[in-house]
């Protein structure tokens, strides 16, 4: 198997009391994961940066990101300020991850921000972190923090659109992208990363590009396959359906299968809530198209193996993992979080590291 040199990330819940989960955390620092990617979603889960805090004070190799933050419900300088005091613990080993919005604002009623907004929001926090003048909300200020050090902390942008991911590759130092993994998306994907790039003079190859999915560890894939379909499917009809690959005939039916995605407990406190979703997509008659969609990474080890074997093939090198679980999505067993970084750490890494 070629190596390819791969990095992979990890993003557990803060669905437990925070000393509980941090120990999930410390065991994912003694593993060969590269980075722990710490959900925000304040309505469902402990708040970000203090979760972020107790990571930084609890491990001392891994990098720490925020999987993802927006920029609707946290001024600029109150993530900048967030950032430099974090970086102040864990020096070099923070990012910041962010997206347009997802749980954290339809959970309260807010709505997601535009493209362009988030590009505003990422200069200013940018600005703030290195010290200089910020423009935001029609003014200008400077940071005037006490003994502290500029900082450069890389900005990652999830990504689920073209234009979000046009917008991305302009502005931030790395892309997570779930927007298909079938050979047309993943051309549409690095097409439009090209593109974007052109445009600005800037080198394609200094975007860390992320792909982002679920995976799931079973004794075959037909095991894995009755409760995951391998990716979510929200981002598929959040906006527009348009520019993303999607035949029309199915496209009334994926909206009639995300029917239920801005509703917190049926996305993340339903029992088996996979089950459902992959029964749901057997019933519209649209499973067959999703799984074509889906990485597959599900099943064995080696059935894993192979599957990322060929992506590395294709350029995908850097994967942003969360679990698929056979019970709800918040919290979980302890042992399966143990038992998904000894996997990922010694079945999975050292084949394409």
């Amino acid at each position: 198997m070629a190596k390819y040199g791969m990095k992979f990330a990890l993003a557990f819940t803060q669905g437990a009391p925070l000393d509980r989960v941090a120990e999930w955390w410390k065991a994912l620092d003694r593993s060969r994961v590269h980075t722990i990617g710490l959900p925000d979603s304040p309505a469902l889960l402990r708040e970000l940066y203090v979760s972020m805090t107790v990571a930084a004070l609890a491990t001392a190799r891994i990098q720490l990101m925020s999987w993802v933050t927006n920029p609707v419900t946290r001024h600029p300088s109150v993530t900048a300020a967030a950032l430099m005091a974090l970086n102040e613990l864990a020096p070099g080993r923070i990012a910041l991850g962010i997206a347009t919005g997802d749980s954290a604002l339809w959970a309260t009623g807010q709505k997601a921000a535009k493209v362009e907004e988030l590009r505003a929001y990422v200069r200013a926090v940018k600005a703030m972190t290195r010290g200089e003048r910020v423009s935001w909300g029609g003014g200008q200020f400077t940071p005037n923090w006490s003994n502290w050090k500029p900082a450069d902390v890389p900005i990652y942008i999830a990504c689920s659109g073209p234009k979000v991911l046009t917008m991305a590759a302009q502005e931030a130092d790395g892309v997570i992208v779930t927007m298909g993994f079938a050979p047309e998306n993943i051309r549409m994907i690095q097409d439009t990363i090209a593109t974007a790039c052109a445009t600005v003079k800037r080198d394609p190859a200094t975007l860390d590009f992320w792909s982002n999915c679920h995976i799931a560890f079973a004794p075959s894939r037909a095991e894995a396959m009755e409760y995951t379909l391998g990716w979510t499917t929200n981002w598929l009809t959040e906006m527009t359906t348009k520019g993303k690959n999607i035949p029309d005939h199915v496209v009334p039916k994926l909206h009639e299968f995300n029917r239920d995605i801005h509703d917190l407990d049926a996305v993340y406190k339903t029992p088996d809530r996979g089950r459902a979703l992959v029964k749901r997509a057997k019933d519209l008659g649209i499973y067959d198209w999703i799984l074509s969609q889906s990485p597959q990474l599900f099943g064995t080890a080696g059935d894993i193996c192979a599957r990322l074997e060929m992506y590395g093939g294709l350029g995908l090198r850097n994967w942003f993992f969360l679990q698929s679980s056979r019970g709800t999505f918040v919290g979980g067993a302890d042992q399966d979080k143990y038992d998904l970084i000894d996997k990922i750490s010694n079945e999975i890494v050292p084949r394409f590291s």
